[in-house]
């Protein structure tokens, strides 16, 4: 088992910043409305939903019947919040693609849809978790290592952000 990895003070800052900068391009839109995110690993792009409230972040893609092709759902974990995921009323497979200051940490592929009584969790620490279509990771050739850039779709990052992201060392800016 590997040692648990203790996430950096500015990894904590990263995550409030991303958030933040969501929650502003999600501002005015409708209640239910999530923000996008464009996530690059290994030359694919998803284009992700968000969630911010507890309420999304609960439901998640419970309920759905499918997710399109090259969509996702990026969850990013508050600073001493639990790590773990459930298949919460979920109807198809997934892939967590499990992100660690701008890099694939671990894959969990292929995770059946079993309800809320299947718990993942990562192997160590991380700042967010991208969920895909079961198979994802695989046909794109996405491994532990890689490098992830991870952009709101539709808008510029501030500047403080994209200085940000450049001094974690592994997420980059357009």
């Amino acid at each position: 088992m590997p040692a648990l990895k203790r996430i950096h003070p500015a990894g904590h800052a990263l995550a409030w910043l991303l958030l933040a900068l969501l929650a502003l391009a999600c501002a005015g839109q409708g209640e239910t409305a999530m923000p996008l995110a464009r996530v690059e690993i290994g030359g694919h792009t998803v284009l992700a939903e968000v969630p911010l409230s507890q309420e999304q972040r609960m439901r998640g893609l419970g309920g759905r019947q499918s997710l399109e092709p090259g969509r996702g759902m990026l969850f990013l974990f508050t600073p001493g919040s639990p790590q773990y995921m459930c298949m919460r009323d979920m109807n198809f497979p997934l892939d967590f693609i499990w992100l660690d200051h701008g890099r694939v940490s671990q894959i969990s592929a292929r995770v059946p849809a079993a309800g809320a009584t299947l718990t993942l969790r990562a192997d160590r620490p991380v700042q967010m978790v991208l969920e895909v279509p079961a198979g994802w990771s695989q046909a794109k050739g996405v491994r532990p290592g890689q490098k992830v850039r991870i952009s709101a779709a539709g808008a510029e990052l501030p500047p403080e952000l994209a200085r940000m992201l450049n001094q974690e060392g592994g997420h980059e800016t357009k």
